[in-house]
């Protein structure tokens, strides 16, 4: 449903969507939001699609997400593909996968050589170009 939310979100909000992971107890998301939307308003989107389709299934209502949220600036190309590899590899460090492209909620097979496996990403990542 996160997954879900995080795509609806995309596509209303429009915007560029480099890398995700989603875990069962938090996600990470690389967002590249252009003005005039703030990266405040992309994750409140998110986090409000997310929390509505939680609270749906779960027939409750209320708060799901706490209101902060970290963010990091991407200054060149090695900082985005360094951000890239620790969020495909959270699953490994928290022992759910042995292998980054094993965890199916997350955007680590977008960037695969094998179209199956790109087949099988929930949702096709935007390829930037940031400085060298």
């Amino acid at each position: 449903m996160v997954v879900e939310a995080l795509a609806e979100s995309r596509r209303r909000m429009e915007f560029p969507l480099c890398g995700y992971v989603v875990l069962p107890d938090h996600g990470h998301a690389l967002v590249w939001p252009r003005l005039p939307l703030t990266i405040s308003r992309a994750v409140e989107s998110v986090k409000w699609q997310a929390a509505g389709l939680l609270n749906r299934k779960r027939g409750r209502r209320g708060t799901v997400w706490p209101h902060q949220f970290w963010e990091r600036f991407m200054r060149h190309e090695r900082e985005l593909a360094e951000r890239l590899d620790y969020l495909h590899h959270n699953p490994v460090r928290r022992g759910l996968v042995k292998r980054p492209e094993d965890w199916r909620w997350s955007s680590c097979n977008d960037f695969s050589l094998e179209k199956q496996r790109v087949a099988g990403c929930p949702i096709p990542s935007d390829y930037v170009r940031m400085p060298g």
